[in-house]
């Protein structure tokens, strides 16, 4: 396991261990979202990996126009860490993160995001917060 995929699971963890009642009350996923960015970012800054990058929910830009999946489809990845405008230099994190069940679109548009000639992403994942069975469950691209 890489350090970036590391960074992964100990932001769940800290995710888990300091706002488990957001997975609880299951408010909107972006909640949840947004905390699990905050302690990404705070893993990958605790770690030197973002130097230049920024993480970010709900980002669908690459240059000038919106992000696009190789079968021409308009995506807006949960979660990414990225350096803003470079196109594909340093692009790390992508995440897709659902408070149910991931689908196969999910997986499948972050290994696009991961293949992509355009984006190039290190490390892609998917996550399933599983609200009702008291876990939580992540896989790695």
């Amino acid at each position: 396991m890489n350090e970036l995929q590391q960074s992964i699971i100990q932001a769940l963890k800290m995710l888990i261990k300091e706002d488990s009642d957001l997975i609880d009350t299951q408010p909107k996923e972006e909640s949840i979202n947004h905390k699990l960015a905050q302690y990404l970012e705070v893993v990958l800054k605790g770690k030197n990996l973002l130097d230049n990058c920024c993480v970010d929910i709900e980002y669908n830009k690459y240059k000038e126009g919106e992000k696009k999946s190789s079968n021409g489809r308009y995506i807006r990845p949960d979660i990414i860490s990225h350096k803003r405008r470079s196109g594909n230099e340093d692009n790390l994190i992508v995440i897709e993160a659902k408070k149910m069940y991931d689908t196969k679109d999910d997986r499948e548009k972050v290994i696009d995001l991961v293949d992509s000639q355009n984006y190039q992403y290190s490390v892609g994942a998917v996550i399933s917060y599983f609200p009702k069975k008291n876990i939580s469950k992540s896989s790695s691209t």
